[in-house]
């Protein structure tokens, strides 16, 4: 017996004190049963070893307790101090109330591993409930999580085993798609933050604007056109395509315009004209073509009986 004893705490067995979350008093006999199995324990062996780990208010129970449970004369069983312990340390109504843990069970925010393993110690507690295999299956499968749970239903798998690994399948996936999209989200974040242009498609997107989104590339429309330093929007530069501003001719400009220069030599410039003459040209190469008002002009009708007298007309 010293030499099981010496085996027996080389294991490091849990001790049980009596306090705590009535749990506690199921995984310690859990704990016990597992270093009883490794050392081939008999019933009395299991009852003696388990009462040396017993603690402060849990051993004082067991010395008020002990004669009634195994009267003299009667051989310690291991099932007869399991069923006294679990009614003093997890009564019937610890039981009840896992057993509706288990059935409130869900995934959550837990993965899958972590529910899988939730789930096993809540089950022990409602064995009826997981019993038949096909039970345990959809139990376990009503629980995960909707993006989880949708592509099983499909399977219709009735193996619990098949079915664990497959729902860690496809948790894997799904967390390798969104490392995927968030290396390309931190990525476009990098280039916004340095104030580069993002392309969609053929289209090139500015850095955000400072109410959200993205702006557009526009035309600078403050610079104006590189070239002639006009605004002249999406309309050609005149200029840069030698477009006459005069008789919108191609192949000379609006002060080579031989339009311009016969108009100036049939109507000389009045005294006015060749004050404003510099002020027209600037207004001109600014807002467009502009054409001088035109001169008017006085015309003689007579008629052959009285050719004296004469009617003006007028024409602008």
């Amino acid at each position: 017996m010293l030499s099981l004893v010496e085996q027996f705490l080389k294991l490091k067995p849990p001790k049980f004190t009596g306090a705590g979350d009535p749990e506690a008093a199921a995984l310690w006999i859990q704990g016990l049963e597992k270093a009883f199995a490794l050392l081939m324990c008999s019933e009395t062996e299991k009852v003696v070893l388990a009462v040396y780990q017993l603690e402060g208010v849990a051993s004082t129970w067991w010395r008020t307790t002990q004669g009634a449970i195994f009267p003299e004369g009667v051989a310690p069983e291991w099932n007869a101090f399991v069923e006294a312990f679990n009614g003093k340390y997890f009564s019937e109504t610890a039981r009840e109330m896992k057993m509706a843990e288990f059935q409130r069970l869900c995934q959550g925010s837990m993965t899958v591993d972590q529910y899988e393993a939730k789930f096993a110690e809540l089950s022990q507690y409602a064995p009826e409930l997981v019993e038949n295999p096909a039970n345990r299956v959809r139990r376990f499968r009503d629980g995960l999580r909707p993006e989880l749970r949708s592509p099983l239903i499909l399977l219709n798998l009735r193996n619990y085993n098949e079915l664990y690994e497959r729902v860690q399948m496809i948790e894997r996936d799904q967390n390798d798609r969104a490392a995927s999209f968030g290396s390309r989200f931190n990525s476009c974040g990098d280039n916004i933050r340095q104030g580069k242009r993002l392309i969609f498609g053929n289209r090139f997107q500015g850095p955000p604007s400072k109410k959200g989104g993205f702006n557009r590339s526009e035309p600078n429309q403050i610079d104006g056109c590189r070239f002639c330093g006009r605004q002249h929007g999406s309309a050609p530069c005149f200029p840069r395509t030698r477009v006459c501003y005069e008789c919108r001719q191609h192949g000379h400009l609006a002060k080579d315009c031989p339009q311009r220069q016969m108009g100036q030599q049939q109507l000389p410039p009045s005294p006015q004209m060749g004050q404003n003459q510099g002020l027209l040209q600037l207004i001109a190469q600014q807002d467009g073509p502009f054409r001088p008002p035109a001169q008017g002009r006085t015309y003689a009708i007579t008629d052959g009986k009285d050719k004296g007298k004469a009617l003006q007309i007028e024409h602008h």
